[in-house]
């Protein structure tokens, strides 16, 4: 009875480190390089700098430290908000940040607990202020609205 449940430990303990040897995290460990896709176009998040080629922002602060906690050199991998997630799984880099989370892009990627929430807020002329007091004002053909993309 001992020998058949230790081959069935020995083929488990096999499994898992298989399993953990193919993560996206020991990759990053193995590599020594935790790559971030970034936009660099949504202040204070992500903004890139031209003339330094360098990025800055809250979202690169905390993937920043990130990457010090890992032990690993961190890069930054261009994109934008239509393939933000996208490039996740074309493994054109391990993690994103501020990726707002729908149904599409939980079918193909995984999310952390969120560190930073941002709910949505119409923002109104000052004048215009008293002609939207719920979100149903905003539902009328003559109002206009404009959104950002991702």
């Amino acid at each position: 009875m001992k020998k058949p449940l230790l081959a069935l430990g020995m083929c488990l303990l096999a499994i898992t480190q298989v399993a953990h040897a193919n993560s996206r995290l020991q990759q990053v460990l193995d590599k020594g390089v935790l790559r971030v896709g970034t936009t660099g176009d949504w202040n204070p998040m992500t903004m890139k700098d031209p003339a330094t080629n360098s990025y800055r922002g809250f979202d690169i602060d905390v993937t920043t430290e990130l990457a010090k906690d890992l032990g690993v050199k961190v890069e930054f991998v261009a994109t934008d908000w239509k393939t933000l997630v996208n490039g996740i799984t074309a493994n054109k880099y391990d993690i994103t940040g501020s990726a707002s989370l729908n149904m599409s892009r939980a079918k193909v990627a995984g999310y952390s607990q969120a560190y930073f929430y941002l709910g949505f807020v119409p923002v109104v002329q000052k004048k215009d202020l008293a002609n939207f007091t719920d979100w149903a004002d905003f539902d009328k053909p003559d109002v206009k609205v404009a959104a950002t993309l991702g």
